[in-house]
């Protein structure tokens, strides 16, 4: 069945991304890019890959719960129709119907919308409201058309309602005025392409469901009837701002709620474990590599990571070196590096005067150097000088 196997899709999408898949989202350049990728194992067309899966109609988990629970409503109504539960059966439907409207732009929305349509037609027959149960069986019929309506599912009198609905006359047409806002959106009414808005559409008297899409904008679904008495149906779309996001792409000086949205919109619509952010730039004279680990959603990093290294050539040295400083470090802070004050050259405000004196830190660093001197001397008369290292874990 059509509707088993919506449902096996969606619960494979719904599944943990594979183990250590990794991205990298990196600031400008594809130098950088390609040796972060190489040095965490990562896939170096992350952003791409994100593009592509929104482009495609992917969505985010919550949109699959959405799925899940009006798949429950409908298989909950049936069990209560085999009951003869007629009323509770009817309530369900009809709320479920409801709740897979604005499912029908997504992929496998219009199945699981149609099966909705179907069976609450089937009830209403059952009810005896004949016309109101051809209407809906119509839609049903109209949006999935290769959908096998058996004994082996449904009662007789189902099946023969349905053939009754395949068989019946075309019904009259009316000529239906579409517009969206933007204009220009690609249209489709009950399953079908029907052009650009703004559009003149000849329907058949009874129920529709019209679907706009327009890239950079969520794609918007409604349900309407078409009778003597339709008016115009002006359709208004919502930006979709993941898409925005991921078009726009990362963006040196990019406030830190960007930078989040930016990141968890990666995460997600690439199916990433982790994500890396690196950007280069130049610091005391030579090049310099920030990078940040980050993962999850809400998305939690690691501290910002300052790797500098002489040329070209070292870049892939370095970048295996900045990995290995946050592959394992600890994840405490929300995305911030591509508004770092090291990328952007501003300025971090100080509040204190007092100590930006330059008699005072004069004063410190003369102080500092004869403190430095009597140590060296009494520490190199009795034993070595200490090691000092870095632990990466507590970045």
């Amino acid at each position: 069945m059509r509707v088993l196997a919506i449902t096996c899709a969606i619960a494979l999408a719904a599944r943990p991304a594979a183990a250590d898949r990794i991205g990298v989202l990196a600031a400008g350049d594809r130098d950088v890019t390609a040796a972060m990728a190489a040095a965490a194992g990562g896939v170096p067309d992350t952003l791409a890959q994100a593009r592509a899966a929104i482009a495609a109609g992917a969505v985010a988990p919550e949109t699959l719960e959405q799925f899940r629970h009006v798949r429950e409503q409908i298989d909950e109504a049936w069990r209560a129709y085999l009951r003869v539960q007629l009323d509770f059966a009817q309530s369900r439907l009809a709320a479920a119907r409801t709740e897979a409207e604005p499912l029908v732009a997504l992929p496998g929305g219009d199945a699981l919308y149609a099966d909705a349509a179907l069976r609450l037609g089937a009830v209403l027959g059952h009810a005896g409201r004949a016309a109101e149960s051809q209407a809906i069986l119509a839609l049903a019929l109209a949006l999935d058309p290769d959908r096998p309506i058996t004994l082996a599912e449904f009662s007789p009198d189902i099946v023969d309602a349905v053939e009754a609905v395949r068989t019946a006359a075309a019904r009259p047409t009316r000529e239906l005025a579409v517009t969206t806002e933007p204009p220009g959106a690609d249209l489709t009414i009950d399953g079908k392409p029907a052009g650009k808005s703004p559009a003149h559409v000849p329907l058949a008297v009874g129920q529709h469901v019209v679907v706009a899409r327009m890239p950079l904008f969520k794609a918007y679904a409604q349900a309407f009837a078409v009778d003597d008495a339709t008016g115009p149906l002006a359709l208004t779309l919502d930006r979709d701002d993941d898409w925005t996001r991921l078009a726009v792409g990362p963006e040196l000086g990019m406030p830190d709620a960007q930078t989040t949205a930016l990141t968890e919109a990666t995460l997600r619509y690439a199916d990433l474990d982790g994500i890396v952010l690196v950007a280069s730039t130049d610091r005391r004279g030579g090049p310099t590599l920030l990078v940040q680990r980050c993962a999850g959603i809400p998305a939690r990093c690691t501290a910002i990571v300052e790797l500098g290294y002489a040329s070209a050539s070292q870049l892939p040295s370095a970048a295996r070196d900045a990995w290995a400083a946050v592959r394992t470090a600890d994840l405490r802070y929300p995305p911030s590096l591509f508004g770092d004050p090291r990328l952007t050259g501003t300025r971090v405000a100080h509040h204190c005067e007092v100590c930006r004196s330059p008699w005072l830190w004069g004063g410190v660093g003369v102080a500092a150097v004869v403190a430095t001197v009597a140590i060296v001397v009494v520490a190199t008369s009795t034993k070595p000088p200490p090691n000092v290292g870095v632990n990466p874990g507590s970045f």
